[in-house]
């Protein structure tokens, strides 16, 4: 859940605020910017193409979507591998603090540019 919380924290600095977050000074811009990222879904200019990179394999046209399968992917493992810790209703506490403390440190300090 915290790795989870990390890629989401990628995604919405990605979203909300590229021009400021050290996502801005990577090479590759075309993957990573999301204002030109987007386009790298339809390059292939076939159908079938289209279909693979958009659906798919739609996580390696763009770091947003890379990231996002990545959140989704920690959270399937999560829950395949899920024990509790205490109860369900204090585990869910536990789980969201695990996801949101490192999602807020991420997306308010790490991600930013100094």
């Amino acid at each position: 859940m915290i790795l989870a919380g990390i890629f989401n924290a990628c995604m919405d600095a990605l979203k909300t605020h590229y021009s400021t977050s050290i996502f801005s000074t990577w090479k590759n811009q075309d993957w990573v910017n999301p204002s030109l990222s987007w386009t790298n879904k339809w390059k292939p200019k076939s159908k079938i193409g289209d279909l693979i990179m958009s659906t798919i394999l739609v996580f390696l046209t763009d770091m947003w979507h890379f990231c996002k399968f990545l959140m989704l992917f920690c959270i399937m493992f999560a829950i395949v591998f899920y024990h509790p810790i205490v109860v369900w209703y204090v585990d869910f506490f536990i789980l969201h603090a695990a996801f949101s403390f490192p999602f807020e440190l991420f997306y308010s300090k790490i991600l930013v540019k100094k």
